[in-house]
């Protein structure tokens, strides 16, 4: 299992390296975005209420 982790962190790291440019802010606008979004999904599909 470790072999299979190992090179997913490396992968994972290397791309934290390459995105370190980027504003921490944009991150949490795209948070916020993504939560606003699945909060529209719900509050349509349930019309608002919860179901019974």
């Amino acid at each position: 299992m470790l072999s299979y982790l190992v090179p997913l962190i490396a992968v994972a790291q290397e791309a934290a390296v390459d995105a370190s440019h980027i504003s921490k802010w944009w991150f949490g606008v795209f948070a916020m975005v993504v939560f606003l979004l699945l909060l529209a999904v719900t509050v349509i599909m349930g019309k608002g209420r919860p179901h019974s």
